[in-house]
């Protein structure tokens, strides 16, 4: 499994924004990765790194602009999910913005999410597009109700258990998903699709609905995360290329450049 769960690159600005992480209850660890939360005490902007997961996101206090290419920003409704991202995004918190995010494990979104997740790729929608009433006044009480942090997550947890389909059956798509990540992104989709002898066709349709993007370009974003996630301090852009999976430097670069929009050398 990932060894950390990066959110952002811009840990030069954390002395304006704090961080709480929740483990889920050990009946929800097979479908949520964690509860998180991000308090700004002032104006902020803050760089994501490239997601495997789908969130689903609570603006308790604030607000949050994205911005986009020619400075054009887009405010962020209150309520929304967020789908598996290749680039990386930038954002704008206010002073005194908290966000509220549940973030699933890969492939698990669909517990709770009952339509194709590849819809949510790189996108931002909000809860009424895919919740119904019910579950959309279910969650306006639980973030009107004041209090700890640690009684949120009871209350988001409770919503969950009556919410989530648990399910004991047998997951293709869980195990290629697991195989990715333990390989860091290296194991060819071929290997894959022959160990759990399905066609490949079947398999990358259920793949890209189930987890939100193709396993190819999934691989890919587990290699990138890698880059930050296993602490390992680099010394060449060679050294750091073939960590990520490439073997033409030339191509890492502009790969690098398209995903966070600098040049990988910053990060030596």
């Amino acid at each position: 499994m990932e060894r950390k769960n990066i959110a952002f690159f811009e840990h030069g600005q954390f002395s304006k924004v704090k961080e709480y992480r929740f483990d889920p209850d050990r009946m929800l660890k097979d479908y949520v990765k964690e509860f998180l939360i991000v308090e700004a005490s002032d104006l902020v902007s803050l760089e994501t790194l490239p997601s495997t997961s789908v969130s689903l996101n609570y603006i308790i206090s604030g607000s949050i602009e994205m911005k986009q290419k020619g400075d054009a920003t887009i405010k962020l409704p209150k309520a929304f999910a967020f789908g598996v991202a290749r680039t990386s995004l930038h954002f704008d918190f206010s002073e005194g913005t908290t966000l509220f995010a549940i973030i699933f494990n890969p492939g698990m979104a669909p517990s709770l999410i009952r339509c194709p997740i590849n819809d949510f790729f790189e996108k931002f929608i909000a809860y009424s597009n895919f919740l119904n009433p019910n579950q959309l006044s279910q969650i306006e009480q639980i973030f009107a109700e004041q209090g700890k942090y640690a009684d949120l997550i009871k209350r988001i947890e409770k919503f969950l258990f009556d919410e989530i389909l648990f399910t004991q059956k047998k997951d293709n798509i869980k195990e290629a998903v697991n195989e990715i990540i333990h390989s860091q992104g290296s194991t060819s989709i071929k290997k894959i699709v022959d160990v759990l002898a399905v066609s490949r066709d079947s398999f990358e349709k259920k793949f890209r609905k189930q987890v939100g993007t193709s396993p190819k370009k999934f691989s890919n974003i587990v290699r990138f995360r890698n880059l930050f996630e296993n602490g390992y301090k680099y010394t060449t852009l060679t050294e750091m290329g073939l960590n990520a999976g490439y073997y033409d430097q030339s191509h890492f670069i502009k790969d690098f450049k398209v995903i966070t929009g600098k040049n990988p050398s910053k990060f030596l």
